[in-house]
Protein backbone atom coordinates (compact mmCIF):
# COMPACT_ATOMS: atom_id res chain seq x y z
CA UNK A 1 0.00 0.00 0.00
CA UNK A 2 1.56 3.53 -1.02
CA UNK A 3 0.60 6.35 1.20
CA UNK A 4 0.96 9.81 0.42
CA UNK A 5 0.80 12.55 3.28
CA UNK A 6 0.90 16.08 2.65
CA UNK A 7 1.01 19.10 5.47
CA UNK A 8 -0.34 22.36 4.23
CA UNK A 9 -0.87 25.91 6.27
CA UNK A 10 -4.43 26.73 5.32
CA UNK A 11 -3.75 30.69 5.77
CA UNK A 12 -2.77 31.02 9.65
CA UNK A 13 -5.62 29.61 11.18
CA UNK A 14 -6.14 25.60 10.53
CA UNK A 15 -3.64 23.58 9.85
CA UNK A 16 -4.44 20.45 7.80
CA UNK A 17 -2.80 17.29 7.39
CA UNK A 18 -3.87 15.25 4.14
CA UNK A 19 -3.59 11.40 4.11
CA UNK A 20 -4.28 9.39 1.08
CA UNK A 21 -3.50 5.60 0.05
CA UNK A 22 -3.47 3.79 -3.14
CA UNK A 23 -5.46 2.05 -3.55
CA UNK A 24 -7.78 4.38 -2.21
CA UNK A 25 -10.39 3.25 1.29
CA UNK A 26 -7.96 2.00 3.84
CA UNK A 27 -8.59 2.89 7.85
CA UNK A 28 -6.93 5.50 9.45
CA UNK A 29 -5.89 6.19 12.94
CA UNK A 30 -3.87 9.43 13.85
CA UNK A 31 -2.23 8.58 17.21
CA UNK A 32 -4.29 5.98 17.60
CA UNK A 33 -7.76 7.68 16.92
CA UNK A 34 -9.62 6.64 14.10
CA UNK A 35 -10.07 9.43 11.80
CA UNK A 36 -11.49 8.08 8.99
CA UNK A 37 -10.70 6.28 5.38
CA UNK A 38 -8.23 7.50 2.72
CA UNK A 39 -8.16 10.06 1.35
CA UNK A 40 -8.95 12.00 4.40
CA UNK A 41 -7.21 15.31 5.35
CA UNK A 42 -8.02 16.40 9.30
CA UNK A 43 -7.08 19.40 11.39
CA UNK A 44 -4.05 19.48 13.92
CA UNK A 45 -3.45 22.14 16.66
CA UNK A 46 0.50 21.59 17.75
CA UNK A 47 3.55 20.73 15.15
CA UNK A 48 5.10 17.62 16.09
CA UNK A 49 5.09 14.15 15.00
CA UNK A 50 1.82 11.90 14.59
CA UNK A 51 1.54 8.27 14.86
CA UNK A 52 0.02 7.38 11.57
CA UNK A 53 -1.84 3.61 11.07
CA UNK A 54 -3.53 2.76 7.82
CA UNK A 55 -5.40 -1.00 7.11
CA UNK A 56 -6.72 -2.20 4.35
CA UNK A 57 -8.18 -5.61 3.68
CA UNK A 58 -5.85 -7.91 2.24
CA UNK A 59 -3.30 -5.39 2.89
CA UNK A 60 0.09 -5.47 5.80
CA UNK A 61 -1.12 -2.65 7.95
CA UNK A 62 1.02 0.74 7.37
CA UNK A 63 2.82 2.02 10.57
CA UNK A 64 4.25 5.10 9.78
CA UNK A 65 5.58 8.55 11.87
CA UNK A 66 4.30 11.96 9.36
CA UNK A 67 5.92 15.37 11.60
CA UNK A 68 4.49 18.14 10.97
CA UNK A 69 6.38 22.01 11.21
CA UNK A 70 6.22 24.67 13.34
CA UNK A 71 4.70 27.99 11.46
CA UNK A 72 7.23 29.78 9.01
CA UNK A 73 7.21 32.75 11.03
Amino acid sequence: MDVAVSLALAGCVERRIWIDSEPAGALVWVNDAQVGRTPVDISFTHEGTYDLRLEKEGFEPLVTPATTDGPVW
